[in-house]
């Protein structure tokens, strides 16, 4: 008999205000993992009625984000679903049914003081010493019926309880207590003058309407927590089970913001980090699965992702420790995948084809086991192949030759080797290592005086891959060609 929980109902509800950014997708990645690992179903939803901070654009940027970074969704927005729409401005008629029934129970009210109204009523209560409105009906010098009768502008408002408590469980922290006197909140509105409700009316409703078995927020939701959770008290809907994560934090331990590195999701994708090690990473903030593993598939998070494991404390975003993992997954990607994935910063750098050919891949596959060590991010490649696509353009002459050499000796070494590489029939990396030992020996050179002049030659530089291995995939023509170049331009540069 398998032990596996209850299919969950998890939901990503975002603003289209701007981007996906790192620290939101833990929290997301957190609800796609549950979600996945019960066998259950994924939403995204588009809370969009807050129209003043609508951004043109946002919803495909979340939505292209997501799907980047391969975090795809069950209903929602392209892919549809029994509970659709799945865009909150597209479901004001049922929010405004939702707020009539509230006031028809008696625990939400209309009220019709305008915002400047509230504001000097507020400012003649301080000015006497008094609190802040909490209750806004029956208002001094404010004839609810009167206006109620001419039709005038109102929203409702959610009646906060005052005496007694509310008492939450949260599946992170247990159970919270709540003393309604000492919360002090003014009442909230739940659907403004125009129509379009708040975030308390229209997310508990849809959480509800659609299901919603868990949801995952963030813990800076939790001292508005009442209001939420007396909405479902007050339409006697069963509550969800709430997990409030902890928060991403930056290097000093404050909530993470963009100069820790919290920038969008796709910019780190555009920089070059892969969607699996964003993924590993970004699970382990907050969450574990013991105490010391730390590289896990997606299919592995799946399996072993479980609530209870999160953490009610923050968790550190270290943008050089992420760089690491992907460094590591970067280095143990099959090379024909990797080439893949470097393509397109290779065809951006006008390396190879904007529609890369399958010669082309074949070549980058072939390249790709002399750099991967090295390769933390794709965006890298470039820089680290270039020389493998086209011939070093200008040698300096203070690189051909070696430290303590001399030009002229350093054309006849080139000039040498070249006649040495044109006898040779077998062209590989093991026959290419016998002979320049060989003819280092026989000549009695030093290693660098030979090796350094040669690496320069063919890659433009001091620093390149393993040089018989880079000898053996560059071909025996490119190799020859390129020893040409770089002794005449020494020669010319000594004259």
């Amino acid at each position: 008999m398998s032990d596996r929980p209850t299919p969950a109902r998890t939901r990503f509800a975002p603003s289209p205000t701007g981007y996906l950014h790192i620290g939101s997708l833990r929290t997301v990645l957190f609800s796609w993992l549950w979600a996945r690992h019960t066998g259950g179903q994924f939403l995204l939803r588009i809370e969009d009625t807050d129209r003043k901070r609508f951004v043109e654009g946002a919803e495909e940027q979340l939505t292209s984000s997501l799907q980047a970074i391969g975090l795809m969704w069950d209903e929602g927005p392209i892919v549809g679903g029994p509970h659709a729409p799945y865009k909150q401005s597209e479901r004001l008629e049922i929010y405004q049914a939702h707020a009539q029934a509230l006031i028809d129970k008696g625990v939400a009210y209309r009220s019709y003081a305008t915002a400047d109204e509230i504001a000097a009523i507020n400012a003649e209560r301080e000015a006497r010493g008094e609190p802040k409105l909490l209750v806004f009906r029956n208002l001094p010098g404010i004839d609810d019926a009167a206006r109620e009768a001419a039709g005038a502008d109102y929203n409702v408002r959610l009646s906060l309880k005052t005496t007694g408590q509310t008492v939450v469980q949260d599946l992170v922290r247990g159970q919270i207590v709540f003393d309604n006197a000492a919360l002090k909140m003014p009442d909230p509105v739940l659907l403004k003058t125009d129509g379009f409700p708040t975030y308390a009316l229209a997310a508990m409703v849809d959480d509800h309407l659609m299901g919603i078995t868990h949801v995952l927020r963030a813990d800076e939701w939790i001292p508005t927590w009442p209001i939420h959770h007396q909405i479902y008290e007050a339409f006697g809907w069963e509550q969800p089970v709430w997990v409030h994560v902890p928060q991403v934090l930056g290097s000093d331990g404050k909530k993470l913001s963009k100069r820790h590195g919290d920038t969008s999701v796709t910019e780190y994708i555009d920089l070059g980090f892969v969607p699996e090690a964003i993924i590993n990473y970004l699970a382990l903030i907050g969450w574990s699965y013991d105490d010391k593993t730390e590289f896990m598939t997606l299919e592995e998070l799946i399996e072993r992702f479980d609530l209870n494991r999160i953490r009610p404390s923050g968790g550190v975003f270290d943008r050089d420790k992420l760089l690491h993992f992907n460094g590591v997954y970067l280095r143990n990607m099959a090379p024909a995948e990797l080439a893949q994935r470097v393509a397109p910063y290779l065809s951006k750098a006008g390396l190879i084809s904007a529609e890369p050919t399958a010669a082309e891949l074949a070549k980058i596959t072939e390249y790709l086991p002399l750099v991967q060590d090295r390769l933390k991010l794709l965006s890298e490649a470039p820089e680290l192949l270039d020389f493998f696509f086209v011939d070093p353009q200008g040698y300096d002459p203070a690189l051909l030759v070696p430290k303590k050499g001399d030009p002229a000796q350093t054309v006849e070494i080139l000039g040498q080797v070249k006649a040495s590489f044109e006898a040779v029939e077998t062209w590989d990396a093991p026959s290419l290592d016998k002979l320049l030992h060989d003819f280092v020996n026989q000549l009695g050179l030093k290693i660098p005086q030979v090796f350094m002049p040669i690496r320069v030659a063919i890659s433009g530089r001091t620093t390149s891959p393993g040089l018989f291995e880079t000898l053996a995939v560059l071909g025996k023509a490119v190799t020859l060609a390129r020893i040409s170049t770089a002794a005449a331009a020494l020669s010319s540069a000594s004259v």
